[in-house]
């Protein structure tokens, strides 16, 4: 499952720097027909609003994955390693169930917005809702990996 979640982040991390590259472009094509043509796409700042809401969402993924998230370490390093353990342990049963929660009513949110277009443009807006879940099924699946992983008895050659 690893190997997966590996390839999956590594994908992200592509996704998301091609959302920005994407959202500059939108801009930068805006600005410049509006100035110099006097035109200007009416669908451009839905575009730019659907990528940025999924890039904001892949990035959190991206970087839960790294464990790159802000976290209160100060009284994990202060607690004796049996009780940081389980600080963690709770720490990441709690994520997996919020993940969880934000999966299932995230879905659920995204399907009743398949009815309510972009402002300019004919696509749902449940498109850019679907973000929230599809990055929660993902994040939750990586803090199911971390948690087995957790409780996996060592490998002889990890014993201290």
């Amino acid at each position: 499952m690893r190997k997966v979640l590996e390839l999956v982040h590594r994908g992200i991390t592509w996704l998301v720097a091609a959302g920005f590259l994407a959202i500059f472009l939108i801009y930068v094509i805006q600005i410049v027909n509006r100035y110099l043509f006097g035109d200007t796409w009416l669908w451009a700042p839905d575009l730019a609003r659907l990528l940025f809401v999924w890039m904001v969402f892949l990035g959190a993924t991206a970087l839960y994955h790294q464990k790159g998230h802000l976290a209160v370490e100060f009284l994990l390093h202060r607690m004796p390693a049996r009780r940081r353990s389980l600080a963690e342990l709770a720490s990441e049963l709690m994520s997996a169930g919020f993940f969880l929660l934000l999966a299932v009513k995230g879905w659920e949110i995204a399907l009743r917005r398949m009815r309510v277009p972009f402002d300019t443009w004919d696509l749902p807006t449940g498109y850019a809702y679907a973000a929230a879940p599809v990055c929660a099924f993902i994040m939750l699946a990586v803090t199911l990996d971390r948690l087995f992983d957790r409780l996996r008895p060592p490998k002889p050659e990890e014993k201290p």
